[in-house]
């Protein structure tokens, strides 16, 4: 598999005149895709519970949010790889610092009308990974007795 070094396209996700096919040593960069995903999934989890101890930790929000910002360019340039497209070296930049917007319109521009769709449905399964982790910490936490949230000191001002 080749990727074309020829950066004077006037579309930025040119695609090859050849449909891309998977073949056997394409297993890895797949293998990538399903790795970084899952890390992105498990950031996320992360975050959510770590924020039920430190909901106000402004550090921590900025690293996972650099994190997430990282992973999601590296999913991007492999899916590249994958679909044999070209990605310039500025725009991997740019995607690197407009993460969330530029995710969504790269699937797009890869996938068509599909990945609005792909996109809207990873969005959703994030929010609900993230609702789950921080849930189940705080009633974990909640439960076992380590908080007692009817405490009067809570609600002193």
């Amino acid at each position: 598999m080749t990727i074309s070094e020829n950066h004077s396209d006037a579309e930025p996700y040119a695609t090859p005149s050849e449909s891309p096919t998977f073949a056997d040593g394409d297993r890895k960069w797949v293998s990538m895709q399903t790795l970084l995903i899952l890390s992105l999934y498990a950031l996320l989890a992360f975050a959510a519970a770590f924020s039920v101890f430190h909901y106000d930790n402004v550090t921590a929000y900025y690293v996972s949010s650099i994190v997430f910002a990282i992973l999601a360019t590296s999913w991007a340039i492999n899916d590249s790889r994958l679909r044999e497209r070209t990605f310039h070296p500025v725009l991997r930049m740019l995607h690197l610092l407009f993460c969330p917007i530029s995710l969504v319109i790269y699937l797009i521009c890869t996938r068509g009308f599909r990945g609005l769709g792909l996109a809207a449905l990873h969005s959703v399964a994030m929010i609900a990974v993230a609702n789950a982790a921080f849930y189940f910490v705080f009633y974990a936490i909640y439960f076992t007795g380590y908080w007692d949230l009817f405490d009067p000191i809570y609600f002193d001002s």
